[in-house]
């Protein structure tokens, strides 16, 4: 059976679901407490710095054109030094799988459903991303088609309904805290819109139809999953001001709240609440697929569908015990978050360009095999 292929339109999607994953409902208040008013500035000096990273995994996947990123980094690395650079890509997936599935059910247990334990949230959650990963990666890339036109719909109806609150002096004086915090801010935010789509390096480019294509489909999604992140922090800023939105926990739900449109229709703010769960699906979903593929692959199995079930199993039962509570939550984000992001999504992959030319570049790589 030959390779499963996606087209570059599915990987467009793709892209933009794993860049924007949590980053609407959640990043917006951590970058506000470092930049306050100028979070906004932030959010366009991380979608600046991303393009050159995104054309990092771009470069890697066209001079890699029949390896995925486990392979790649086994090839140019070595395959002792590889494979234990993809066991910890694969442990962050993994990890990061159990934190989406915590957030979801801490979102809905604290905004909706306060009364459902939050490990039956996380169980039907966590269960719907092992059914998606059974049935194969075109079947999820279908998916997220609709998934993510439904999403950034619903963000746009939120959108044009909450901008007759914004107000404009929200956003002044501009540079009051200096350009440190804005550049610090934008790190951060790095951290969710950035570095997370280099997951994307296990479909590309060896599951694509058109390399060429590819490349410029992945820059497209990233591009429009930082637009969509750049509004849901400026319209916090213009709607709540920086004080209210560096205080509350999902800014994004919270600036829904302000939408009124009457007595009829009430409520409003679930658009959001629905858009995000799609999006929490999506990337999930990436996570949870890259991992159980890449140990599969480690270990030479021939079908990762058989890991999937032990591996939700491991994801539903860390799910609830990952986060003591808010504060430890908080905190992992700034000293451990951020800069393992930053090792992963953008250091080794630059390091491994580096080795890459050092080693000999295309003349070495052209015909040679994982060593």
């Amino acid at each position: 059976m030959g390779k499963t292929k996606i087209t570059n339109r599915q990987l467009c999607f793709i892209t933009l679901g794993v860049s924007l994953g949590g980053s609407v409902l959640v990043v917006s208040a951590l970058m506000a407490s470092i930049a306050k008013q100028d979070a906004w500035l932030g959010a366009i000096a991380a979608v600046v710095f991303g393009f050159p990273v995104i054309w990092i995994l771009v470069f890697l996947g066209r001079r890699f054109p029949d390896k995925n990123y486990i392979e790649c980094l086994q090839s140019v690395w070595g395959r002792p030094v590889g494979t234990v650079m993809a066991v910890l890509s694969m442990n962050l997936w993994i990890t990061l799988s159990y934190h989406i599935s915590w957030y979801v059910g801490d979102f809905m247990t604290s905004q909706s459903m306060p009364e459902t334990p939050a490990y039956v949230i996380n169980l039907v959650f966590i269960a719907a991303v092992a059914v998606a990963v059974r049935y194969g990666l075109e079947t999820i890339s279908r998916a997220f088609e609709i998934f993510i036109l439904i999403s950034a719909s619903l963000f746009l109806i939120a959108t044009v309904l909450i901008l007759p609150n914004a107000k404009i002096e929200n956003l002044q004086p501009v540079l009051e805290n200096g350009l440190p915090a804005v550049f610090k801010s934008a790190f951060f935010m790095s951290a969710f819109v950035t570095y997370p789509v280099y997951t994307i390096m296990m479909v590309y480019p060896t599951e694509t139809d058109d390399l060429k294509a590819a490349g410029k489909n992945m820059l497209t999604g990233y591009l429009f999953s930082s637009i969509i992140s750049f509004l849901a922090i400026i319209l916090s800023i213009l709607v709540l001001g920086w004080q209210i939105t560096a205080n509350t926990r999902y800014p994004a739900f919270r600036l829904a709240k302000e939408i009124e449109l009457g007595v009829v229709f009430t409520r409003i703010e679930f658009i959001i609440f629905f858009s995000w769960i799609l999006t929490q699906f999506i990337i999930n979903t990436m996570l949870f697929y890259s991992a159980v593929k890449g140990i599969a692959q480690l270990f030479r199995l021939k079908d990762h569908k058989k890991l999937v079930l032990p591996f939700a199993l491991v994801v539903f039962v860390l799910s609830g015990v990952v986060f003591p509570d808010v504060f430890y939550q908080e905190n992992w984000i700034v000293f451990v978050w951020a800069p393992y992001a930053f090792i992963h999504g953008f250091v080794i992959p630059l390091l491994t360009i580096i080795l890459y030319f050092v080693r000999g570049g295309k003349k070495k790589f052209s015909n040679s095999h994982v060593s």
